[in-house]
């Protein structure tokens, strides 16, 4: 067994009061955890979330959670003093949902301990990506998770769950072996697929912030080695042919083999730079064999670059990350950006592509756009083959996703329109459906296109077990259809 405990994270350790004041101070003294209002010095610091584009949001305090009693008792004065409760875990939701300006943020971030036993891990809500893998990476384990490390695991979990290891393990949510949540009335529930069974359906892909807050998780585990890997970059003139042969290559790999294709801005910006395209993979076997599946990445067009190697699965971990040594991976910096996604359920055409590569160009020349990516990531293999109604995650026959990324300096007034005047022009070419993880405020028909077909019995969840909606934000699950 190994644990990673509590750390101090967030307000100073050990400081239960900070500034509170009213029922702020009666909250104060039943928690073990901390209150962090207006008035404390570490205001300023805790109220931020990953995206600056929400430093503008205050919220009325900070609750620092040390265990699922804090919760409890957190949610139940909430419901007393009649004041809005946000869950907040890693802090990278894309439209600022765990945050608020007309309630408390409940930050279950102290709550990241990760034990290992019988080969099922026992998560804390609070871990972030990076602790669970290093502790699972101890015994030679892991769960398939995203690459993102500071990303918290209880967000990921909640909403599906894209990684490297997706294809061959499935969806983060697909090895949920249970949790433990506290529902809209100050309960602790166990939820698994015997206990309260409609939580955990809604809960994985469902969506977090939906039906309570989630205080631990049980994963089932994979053993785990060496990886390969694999890097292709092309020229831009070679971008329409990647991308063509990575849609019909990516998707129909073994299921060892996970995929992405990246296109990006270049440095220098300006007229006449160019993009940059590349596709980056890895597989569960050896180099030898990884080199023969991706011959037909290698002869579309003329590779400037291919890479092909072999490292332990948490090396491998940091390489995605884009962080090394380990200390780095910790590190959590802020950036203002905008996400879209679609997903693709038939091949793009021509016509297609060519919209995707021109919507791309285009935010080559912009002057304030820190920088514009299209990110690919394949379907297939075990995700496909969990049933659309089996979770709440509904999204099993896509070919792939696309991710439009966006990030800049200032207002980004302008730069917001890039991705929303390419989602626009990209509607006849994709399937309507979009990645509820990468939550998008813009989205009229957002129910369709985080739960399709599962709507109806989330929403039949959500009038279960929060029937009064304390657990609400611009696209919560509603109580009625």
């Amino acid at each position: 067994m190994v644990t990673f405990g509590a750390g101090a994270v967030g307000a100073l350790s050990g400081w239960k009061l900070e500034g509170a004041s009213g029922p702020f101070r009666e909250l104060a003294r039943e928690l073990a955890g901390t209150v962090v209002t207006p008035s404390s010095a570490a205001y300023g610091r805790d109220k931020v979330l990953v995206n600056s584009r929400f430093d503008g949001t205050h919220p009325r305090a900070i609750v620092y959670c040390e265990s699922a009693e804090d919760v409890e008792r957190t949610v139940r004065w909430a419901r007393k003093h009649a004041i809005r409760i946000v869950p907040r875990c890693g802090g990278h939701s894309y439209a600022g949902y765990s945050t608020t300006g007309e309630g408390v943020v409940v930050d279950v971030s102290r709550m990241r301990h990760v034990h290992v036993r019988n080969g099922i891990a026992t998560v804390g809500a609070g871990a972030r990506l990076i602790d669970v893998y290093t502790a699972l990476a101890a015994h030679g384990l892991t769960v398939p998770a995203g690459s993102c490390p500071t990303v918290g695991i209880a967000g990921l979990a909640l909403g599906g769950g894209v990684g490297y290891a997706g294809r061959k393990f499935g969806l983060t949510c697909d090895n949920l072996a249970g949790l433990s949540l506290v529902t809209a009335h100050g309960k602790l529930l166990d939820c698994n697929a015997h206990e309260h069974a409609d939580l955990f359906w809604g809960s994985r892909g469902g969506g977090g912030g939906n039906f309570g807050i989630t205080t631990s998780f049980r994963f089932r585990t994979h053993r785990v080695g060496d990886v390969a890997y694999y890097e292709i970059a092309w020229p831009w003139s070679d971008a329409a042919r990647a991308t063509r042969a990575w849609q019909d290559f990516a998707p129909h790999a073994p299921d060892a083999l996970f995929s992405t294709l990246y296109m990006a801005t270049g440095a220098p910006r300006g007229p006449g730079t160019k993009p940059v395209v590349s596709s980056g993979g890895q597989f569960f076997g050896s180099e030898t064999e990884l080199r023969s599946l991706i011959a037909p990445l290698v002869a579309a067009g003329t590779p400037i670059r291919v890479t092909v190697g072999t490292l332990p699965y948490l090396d491998a971990i940091m390489r995605w990350a884009g962080c090394h040594p380990l200390e780095r991976c910790h590190a959590v910096g802020q950036l203002r950006f905008k996400g879209k996604s679609d997903y693709v359920d038939t091949p793009l055409t021509n016509a297609g592509v060519g919209t995707l590569l021109a919507g791309l160009e285009t935010s080559q020349a912009s002057t304030s756009l820190g920088g514009a990516a299209l990110i690919f990531d394949a379907s297939g293999g075990a995700i496909n083959r969990v049933r659309p109604a089996e979770t709440a995650f509904v999204h099993r026959h896509s070919l792939f996703s696309i991710q439009y990324f966006s990030s800049w300096v200032g207002d980004g007034s302008g730069d917001l329109r890039w991705s929303r005047n390419l989602y626009a022009a990209m509607r006849p070419h994709v399937s309507g459906f979009a990645y509820q993880n990468y939550i998008d405020p813009d989205l009229r028909s957002w129910k369709h296109a985080y739960y399709g077909s599962n709507l109806r019995r989330l929403v039949e969840v959500k009038r279960k077990h929060d029937p009064h909606n304390v657990f609400h934000f611009r696209q919560s699950i509603p109580t009625r259809a």
